[in-house]
């Protein structure tokens, strides 16, 4: 009878900041990083090997205080002592992007090879449920192993696991990727501690083993065990080699060895056809639930709402725009760039993001974005203002127009970061040097077509210009500021208006639909209307919206629900005793901003509700609580936009927005990293958490077949839907908790998240499912913007599309440059089940030299035959592809 091998690896799972702030941790990762250099370069104390969490930023924080020690590091990481990477970070999976990921594994796999090499194991130790995408972005860069541990079965208090069906889950198993895709892998049954602090002494290994074998024996389908020998901020075990030697002489029928992971995954490679699949996300859905702590999505949600503009900001306007620009002309900030990507990454670890940290922990994340966010506004402000400047804008102005001698006019270029022409409202600004009389000014575009505009005259204005070649320069000029409905703008790319004096010439551009928008107020309610939509808002707030192409009525939409929450930064417990209070049947005031054609209705709510939390039930002391809805309806929109403000009074609560649909379904969609998931709205039998919140990135949907109901946010990424007779769809605007939560008190009070605070949404009603939402949905958070230029010539035509994508439900998820050859990467992602054929076209496709397919890592898999003008692609269900565009 062969023996079973147990393999042992010293690790320490780190989390750079959590229950005590990053340089707190950081001092103790120095004394851990020393003594284990110095073990691993020991030669005859058995320590082999020692596995560095995955994330190779620890090495550049200890380099920080230790540079001196570089060589050593990449000496023992050549030499196959010392593991780091894949990633730059441990992130969170469910609360960043696919393309934050990407970049992830990119920095993270660069690095790593500078200090020695990467270790190729997709590392998820304790990442809060794991996203559906996963083995594909994997394989994307090469990696076909990953080791996780949440989101199938439960994990016990001791180290054990329990069991919510028969089957359960082996510790190896393949993880499977809706496209197909597969990685071989481990879960971490027993947690990634079941073998820390091995004793020495013989009598304690033997009765150690007894209980530790069994249970790592109970979930292993092979000969080869796991034992992590390690744990949270785990000093090194520096007599492992002597634990071993014991636990080799006490249980001679076992092979205990110090390893790594490699060594240990290369085992596993025999008889991998009988292993079982788990397919897709890993959400805990047949667990009690709970364990992936699905309530971090709503733990601070100012982080959420910081990490999704700084997010789009890059992804939708930085990479892409300072890459076309560096194709015309401009040098790439290569440098920034990743600074940026890097600052925004360090406050992914899932304890940072997840909001359930000290508050020193998120006050430092708060400066990070803010510093991650000025550089990208930097740089994308540049990009657009470059392009703009190469704009032949003199093409606007014709010999026979007479009436710009002596005027002043300004070219206003608008851009679109999406992949298909659109059109929206967007908001220009334009600065002068002197007074104008603008109600005389009237938009043009680039056919000389007079366009609707709004002109709000905004004052005089103060700034400065730091020019390259001399001092700064103050300046005082007059501020305009134009807003109007853009049209055709094209994809990836701008067009070009004119505003300009109409010499006194009085006339009303007509705008398409604009009769049918207006907003207004008489006794029963409000009402708004354009030609999409007929809203009633009733005395209490509450919406009645007619789809008018369908004729279908969503009624009570928009009621506002606050219940007491006696949890923590990790979960919502419901305060006992305490019923949710509700807006509706409380009468609201109403206000009209805007009449139309961009109609705007406030409606403020005065809600009187519990201070805070009194023991495990709710405050007898009632407060008043303003709450401030502004409702935005314009001519050509399809969506209902809702900003929600309020200065947060309150303590131990969470304030959500509830819809109720009536839509007959048993699932949901909702938006995850390169995919949208379809989820059970009913729970399984064992499911015992009370709360029953999932996650999105921005949207989640319900549909009959017939007609749907889609709700998108800017950062707000906890949704439910109501296990009612209605099918209420739920968002979660704030949850307020005093204490950290999980092994010890840790008080929080910036988690109450008292102040100032607004959230914006938008409501979606329309046909079939949520593909027929998807443009709206996209769009919704990646507005138009605009750049004002001068008059001049330019290499550019006034209008301008880099890459176009003719389908729907292929989704451009990014544009950028290239970091191993002169060109573009770009990436789409088929967010259908089925097969997608898609043409890619564009000034990028139609100039391009070579276009090929490549991984996530930029290496050529394949070549794509470009037909004319166009690149046609044949996607399968759920599949990302990523092209290489040689310029």
């Amino acid at each position: 009878m062969s023996k079973k091998t147990v393999h042992i690896i010293s690790h320490s799972h780190w989390d750079r900041e959590w229950y005590m702030p990053f340089e707190n941790f950081r001092m103790r990762l120095v004394d851990l990083m020393d003594t284990t250099l110095e073990l691993l370069e020991s030669l005859d104390n058995g320590f082999c090997y020692f596995h560095l969490d995955g994330h190779v930023l620890l090495v550049d924080d200890y380099l920080e205080i230790r540079p001196e020690q570089e060589d050593r590091i990449r000496s023992l990481v050549a030499s196959g002592k010392l593991f780091i990477g894949p990633w730059y970070v441990l992130q969170d999976a469910f609360l960043t992007s696919g393309e934050a990921q990407v970049r992830n594994l990119q920095i993270g796999i660069e690095r790593a090879e500078q200090l020695g090499g990467v270790t190729k194991v997709g590392y998820f130790p304790d990442t809060f449920g794991n996203i559906s995408q996963s083995a594909q972005l994997l394989r994307g860069f090469e990696i076909d192993t990953a080791v996780f541990g949440r989101g199938i079965n439960s994990i016990a208090e001791n180290n054990t696991v329990l069991n919510d069906r028969e089957s359960g889950y082996h510790t190896e198993l393949w993880w499977e990727s809706p496209d197909g895709s597969k990685v071989l892998s481990v879960f971490l049954a027993n947690w990634y501690h079941n073998g820390m602090e091995l004793p020495t002494d013989a009598d304690r290994a033997l009765q150690r083993s007894q209980f530790m074998l069994k249970n790592v024996e109970r979930y292993a389908s092979t000969d080869h065990l796991l034992l992590m020998n390690g744990c949270d901020h785990q000093p090194v075990q520096r007599d492992v080699g002597k634990a071993i030697l014991t636990f080799n002489e006490v249980l001679p029928d076992y092979d205990f060895v110090h390893s790594n992971f490699p060594e240990y995954l290369s085992k596993l490679q025999t008889n991998i056809e009988s292993y079982q699949t788990v397919a897709g996300e890993l959400i805990g859905e047949f667990t009690d639930g709970m364990n992936t702590l699905v309530n971090t999505a709503s733990s601070r949600m100012y982080l959420k709402q910081w990490n999704a503009r700084v997010q789009q900001e890059l992804e939708r306007w930085v990479e892409p725009f300072t890459a076309l620009a560096h194709l015309m002309g401009e040098p790439y900030p290569a440098a920034f760039v990743k600074h940026a990507w890097k600052l925004l990454l360090q406050n992914h670890p899932h304890d940072s993001i997840c909001g359930c940290s000290l508050d020193e922990v998120h006050d430092e994340m708060v400066t990070r974005f803010q510093k991650a966010y000025q550089i990208a506004l930097g740089l994308s402000s540049k990009a657009l203002k470059s392009i703009a400047s190469k704009v032949n804008t003199a093409s606007l102005i014709s010999q026979a127009d007479e009436s710009v001698e002596g005027q002043e006019v300004f070219p206003v270029v608008v851009f679109n970061p999406l992949g298909w022409d659109r059109e929206d409202w967007v908001e220009a600004i334009i600065d002068t040097e002197n007074e104008l009389l603008h109600l005389q000014y009237k938009l043009f575009d680039s056919d000389g077509c007079e366009i609707y505009c709004e002109v709000e005259d905004a004052e005089w204005v103060h700034g400065f210009t730091l020019p390259d070649d001399q001092f700064r320069i103050p300046w005082r000029k007059r501020r305009y500021k134009l807003r109007f409905q853009a049209k055709q703008v094209p994809a990836v790319g701008y067009t070009t208006f004119l505003w300009k004096s109409s010499n006194g010439h009085d006339s009303e551009p007509e705008l398409k639909g604009a009769e049918n928008t207006f907003c207004d107020i008489d006794g029963a309610g409000g009402r708004m209307e354009n030609e999409f939509f007929n809203i009633e808002v009733k005395q209490d707030g509450r919406l009645n919206v007619t789809d008018k192409q369908s004729g279908n009525i969503y009624y009570d939409l928009f009621v506002l629900e606050d219940s007491g929450d006696i949890g923590n930064e990790y979960n919502y417990k419901a305060a006992e005793n305490a019923s949710p209070y509700l807006s509706q049947g409380r009468k609201v005031k109403m206000e009209i901003l805007s009449s139309g054609p961009l109609a705007k209705l406030k409606v403020i709510y005065q809600l009187e509700l519990p201070a805070e939390r009194d023991g495990n039930m709710r405050s007898s002391k009632l407060i008043s609580q303003e709450i401030e809805v502004i409702l935005t309806l314009g001519t050509g929109m399809k969506r209902i936009d809702v900003e929600v403000h309020l200065d947060n009074q309150l303590k131990d609560h969470r304030l959500r927005v509830l819809f109720p649909t009536d839509l007959i379904t048993d699932s949901v969609h909702a938006d995850a990293p390169f995919d949208v998931v379809k989820r059970s709205i009913s729970r399984w039998s064992g499911w015992d958490n009370p709360s029953s919140c999932e996650r999105m990135q921005s949207f989640f949907s319900l549909s009959d077949g017939e007609q749907g109901l889609t709700i998108v946010s800017s950062g707000l990424p906890e949704y439910e839907v109501l296990r009612d007779s209605r099918n209420t769809m739920a968002l979660t605007l704030l949850r307020c908790v005093g204490e950290l939560g999980d092994w010890n008190y840790f008080p929080t009070p910036g988690a109450q998240c008292q102040g100032d605070f607004t959230a914006r949404f938008a409501i979606i009603p329309h046909s079939g499912n949520y593909l027929e939402a998807t443009r709206e949905v996209y769009a919704y958070n990646a507005p138009l913007l605009a750049a004002a230029t001068g008059i001049h010539a330019g290499v550019n035509g006034t209008s301008y599309s880099a890459v176009k994508i003719s389908s729907t439900a292929v989704l451009m998820t990014s544009l950028s440059k290239a970091t191993t050859y002169e060109g573009m990467q770009l990436r789409v992602v088929n967010l259908s089940e089925r097969e997608e054929i898609v043409q890619v076209s564009g000034e990028l496709i139609r100039n391009a030299k070579i276009i090929n397919e490549t991984q996530l890592n930029e290496k050529v898999v394949g070549g794509i035959v470009k037909e004319g003008e166009v690149t046609t692609l044949v996607i399968p269900p759920k599949k990302m592809v990523t092209l290489g565009v040689y310029v």
